[in-house]
Protein backbone atom coordinates (compact mmCIF):
# COMPACT_ATOMS: atom_id res chain seq x y z
CA UNK A 1 0.00 0.00 0.00
CA UNK A 2 1.49 3.35 -1.00
CA UNK A 3 0.97 6.57 0.88
CA UNK A 4 -0.41 9.47 -1.09
CA UNK A 5 0.82 12.95 -0.29
CA UNK A 6 0.73 16.48 -1.64
CA UNK A 7 3.74 18.79 -1.55
CA UNK A 8 2.67 22.05 0.09
CA UNK A 9 4.00 25.17 -1.61
CA UNK A 10 1.56 28.08 -1.45
CA UNK A 11 -0.02 29.91 1.48
CA UNK A 12 -3.33 28.37 0.42
CA UNK A 13 -1.84 24.85 0.58
CA UNK A 14 -0.69 25.45 4.17
CA UNK A 15 -4.02 27.00 5.18
CA UNK A 16 -5.97 24.03 3.79
CA UNK A 17 -3.62 21.59 5.56
CA UNK A 18 -4.08 23.45 8.85
CA UNK A 19 -7.87 23.67 8.57
CA UNK A 20 -8.24 20.03 7.55
CA UNK A 21 -5.84 18.95 10.35
CA UNK A 22 -3.71 17.00 7.86
CA UNK A 23 -0.47 15.51 9.12
CA UNK A 24 2.47 17.27 7.49
CA UNK A 25 6.01 15.87 7.44
CA UNK A 26 9.21 17.80 6.78
CA UNK A 27 11.72 16.63 4.14
CA UNK A 28 15.15 17.76 3.00
CA UNK A 29 16.56 17.00 -0.42
CA UNK A 30 19.85 17.72 -2.12
CA UNK A 31 20.42 17.27 -5.82
CA UNK A 32 20.40 14.64 -7.32
CA UNK A 33 18.37 12.81 -4.61
CA UNK A 34 14.76 12.96 -5.90
CA UNK A 35 13.21 11.28 -2.84
CA UNK A 36 14.80 13.32 -0.08
CA UNK A 37 15.37 12.59 3.58
CA UNK A 38 12.73 12.69 6.26
CA UNK A 39 13.77 15.40 8.75
CA UNK A 40 10.73 15.39 11.02
CA UNK A 41 7.59 13.28 11.19
CA UNK A 42 5.80 16.55 11.82
CA UNK A 43 2.16 16.88 12.68
CA UNK A 44 -0.51 19.54 12.29
CA UNK A 45 0.41 22.98 10.90
CA UNK A 46 0.06 25.47 13.77
CA UNK A 47 1.04 28.61 11.89
CA UNK A 48 2.91 30.04 8.97
CA UNK A 49 4.73 33.17 7.90
CA UNK A 50 6.21 34.08 4.52
CA UNK A 51 9.51 32.58 5.75
CA UNK A 52 8.61 29.65 8.00
CA UNK A 53 6.07 27.00 8.94
CA UNK A 54 5.26 26.08 12.55
CA UNK A 55 4.53 22.40 13.14
CA UNK A 56 4.17 20.94 16.65
CA UNK A 57 5.94 23.94 18.20
CA UNK A 58 8.96 23.88 15.86
CA UNK A 59 9.62 26.36 13.06
CA UNK A 60 10.97 25.21 9.70
CA UNK A 61 12.32 27.54 7.01
CA UNK A 62 10.21 27.29 3.84
CA UNK A 63 13.16 27.65 1.45
CA UNK A 64 15.16 24.82 3.01
CA UNK A 65 12.54 22.12 3.37
CA UNK A 66 9.75 20.37 1.51
CA UNK A 67 6.46 19.90 3.34
CA UNK A 68 4.28 16.90 2.53
CA UNK A 69 0.66 16.59 3.63
CA UNK A 70 -0.66 13.05 3.78
CA UNK A 71 -3.96 12.48 2.03
CA UNK A 72 -6.41 10.08 3.63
Amino acid sequence: MSTTYKVLESDTDFLIAALSQSKVSVWYSEEPDPIGNLMDYGGIVEGDTPDSIKIVGARFIRERFEFRAYIK
